[in-house]
């Protein structure tokens, strides 16, 4: 009999560590606690997953890539751009100093809905350092 070496789906360091759904959640939530409407919830997750993302990047592409976010976010509403500039700001401030050690980057997500509500399915994968 041929016995096979079998590798762990997640990185050994990962074994233990939150689920990324979990994280995102808590690391979005001064910013959902801000929305009252349930529509808004996908939008704002994918707010707090772009600034997640841009967290990686070295600052000068982080400040384009905002740029362009914010620019993308208020081309229909103008009104809005001081609100999404106050939620891009916490969020970024929040990733340098409660997630910093966090190195997962998101690579897609979806909102499931269920009968007993919604539930966040995360993907991420290990930022290169």
């Amino acid at each position: 009999m041929a016995w096979h070496k079998v590798e762990p789906l997640r990185d050994r360091q990962l074994l233990f560590a939150r689920k990324m759904s979990e994280v995102l959640l808590d690391f979005a939530e001064p910013v959902l606690e801000t929305f009252d409407h349930p529509e808004d919830f996908e939008a704002m997750i994918t707010l707090a997953t772009l600034c997640w993302n841009c967290s990686f990047l070295p600052a000068n592409e982080q400040r384009k890539s905002l740029n362009n976010v914010i620019n993308e976010l208020v081309k229909s509403e103008p009104t809005a751009r001081i609100e999404v500039e106050e939620c891009i700001r916490i969020l970024m401030e929040r990733k340098k100093t409660v997630f910093a050690n966090e190195r997962r980057i998101i690579t897609d997500f979806e909102v499931v809905e269920e009968r007993d509500g919604s539930r966040l399915v995360v993907l991420s994968t290990l930022a290169e350092d």
